[in-house]
């Protein structure tokens, strides 16, 4: 539990931690969790919205077994999510003479990813701020913490990629960048290198698969 603070405020305890020891699923648990929690007090405004959504489509009522996949895709697609990203770090670190095995990159990972958990901590208290019965769109479920803060656009992918360059997420590829440094040895350039790519990476994906119903 103390290297989930650590990574915050004394973050290279944490990375000499992940040196000696493989425990990802703990940063993992913590992310899934809030999610959970996130998803369960913000149900009853994304399922009026859905239904709403449906209705304009000319759609029926959603299938209230539907509305409970949410808390299996929350683990899940975290999970897989974890996965691939830890494989782009591992790959794009060992091309540059990073000397380390995937499990690491993923303990790295899951750590760097406690600000996100932070942000959705966030999320929660402004849904209650707000009042879950004054949502009226899926944006207004989030706190605005990226260049959405200032352009809103319409179209999804271009709110994907203003939304995707974030305090949060910047701070996570912060602490991946002196992350890589500090567990394999290589340079603060290269790992600065290999943590740009895979933040592009990722914010590339954000903004190929946006949805305009998340809008």
């Amino acid at each position: 539990m103390s290297n989930l603070i650590n990574i915050i405020i004394e973050p290279v305890k944490t990375f000499q931690h992940i040196k000696e020891k493989d425990d990802w699923w703990i940063p993992f648990i913590l992310v899934v969790v809030v999610g959970l929690i996130f998803n369960w007090i913000s149900s009853p405004a994304t399922s009026r919205i859905i239904s709403q959504k449906a209705a304009e489509m000319g759609g029926g009522e959603i299938p209230e077994a539907m509305q409970y996949l949410q808390y299996i895709a929350v683990p899940v697609t975290t999970f897989l999510g974890f996965l691939l990203a830890s494989l782009i770090l591992w790959l794009l670190g060992s091309s540059l003479g990073a000397d380390w095995n995937y499990i690491k990159a993923l303990d790295l990972y899951s750590y760097s990813a406690v600000p996100l958990a932070i942000k959705s901590v966030l999320n929660i208290i402004i849904l209650f701020i707000r009042g879950v019965q004054n949502i009226t769109t899926f944006k207004d479920l989030y706190i605005a913490t990226g260049l959405n803060m200032f352009f809103s656009p319409e179209n999804p992918k271009l709110y994907a990629l203003f939304s995707g360059i974030e305090i949060f997420t910047i701070w996570q590829f912060v602490l991946i960048a002196y992350g890589i440094s500090n567990i394999t040895g290589i340079s603060k350039k290269k790992a600065a290198v290999v943590s740009v790519i895979s933040f592009l990476i990722t914010l590339g994906f954000g903004v190929i698969f946006a949805r305009p119903e998340a809008m």
